[in-house]
Parts: C-alpha cells; structure tokens; sequence
C-alpha cells in the first residue's frame, strides 16, 4: 500500500511507513555508521553493531531486513564470509552488503559496494528514493518489507 501510494505522489502515513518499511544494521566502525546515516538520509533508522559478535547477538534476537558490513573495518575480527553466512542462516530473506573498495570472494547472496560510494548504497537499499530526487524518506524500524531482497552479485535482481 506505501509502495502504490508513493508511486502515485500521495504522503505515505508515518503508521504506515512504520509498517512497510525496512529494518537496517550498519556493522563496522562508527564512521562506517555515520557513512551509512548520510548516504540513507534522515528519517531511517539504522542500529549500528560496531563489533560482528554483537551483530549475530541482534541478528538471532531481532534480525534486520538489511546488513550493511563494512569488510576492512571487521575482518581483523572474524571472516567476512563466515559472518554473512552466519547472518543469512538468522534471516535468509535480508538483503546483504559487503562495504569494501578491494575486489573479495563473498557469498553469491551478498552485492559489494564501494565503502565510501553512498549514491550507489543509497540506490541499491533505496531505489524508490533514488528514483525520486528530493523526495523525502518514510522509514522506521518496524515490520519487513514486502519487496523482495536483491543482490549486487546477481545483478540487481530478486533471488
């Protein structure tokens, strides 16, 4: 329904953005966090996980619809494949990101984007946003998306 209205023009009621909107979780840094807030914008909340551990903690407690990982900045920690394999095995249906400028070997599910490229993360997370300039953001944690997750690594279509 927030789909059909924003497509017609009409302001999406905040209940109902609550309702269809997407959950988000920035794992690395907290400039990677504050990356990730500029390139979304405001009005999305996204919860940060500075440490992977605490991410799996929140992904089996309250997983995200979206993980945004930042490779350079968690992979002294664990390996970047074990941890998008891990997340994925909590929510298959999340859409996975793997912030990295290095070209790396990751699970078909995940895209990678630049780590500093925030109109290509903003596009690929946000594409009704990117596709209207200006206009404003509904988002709030809440419920999961209707829309299906998409993947960089299978050329930007559904799984």
């Amino acid at each position: 329904m927030a789909e059909f209205l924003r497509a017609w023009g009409y302001s999406v009621p905040r209940e109902l953005a609550k309702a269809t909107s997407k959950s988000m979780m920035a794992i690395g840094s907290k400039d990677t966090m504050a990356h990730v807030a500029r390139a979304l914008g405001e009005g999305v909340p996204i919860r940060h996980a500075s440490h992977p551990y605490d991410a799996l903690i929140y992904a089996g407690a309250d997983p995200a619809d979206v993980y945004i990982i930042d490779v350079r900045a968690v992979s002294g920690d664990v390996d970047v494949t074990s941890l998008f394999e891990a997340l994925h095995r909590a929510n298959s249906q999340g859409t996975f990101v793997a912030l990295s400028d290095e070209p790396i070997s990751l699970p078909s599910f995940v895209g990678r984007i630049g780590r500093n490229d925030a109109q290509q993360l903003r596009a690929f997370l946000m594409p009704e946003a990117a596709a209207q300039p200006g206009a404003p953001l509904q988002a709030s944690a809440g419920a999961a998306s209707e829309e299906p997750p998409r993947s960089l690594a299978a050329g930007g279509s559904s799984r």
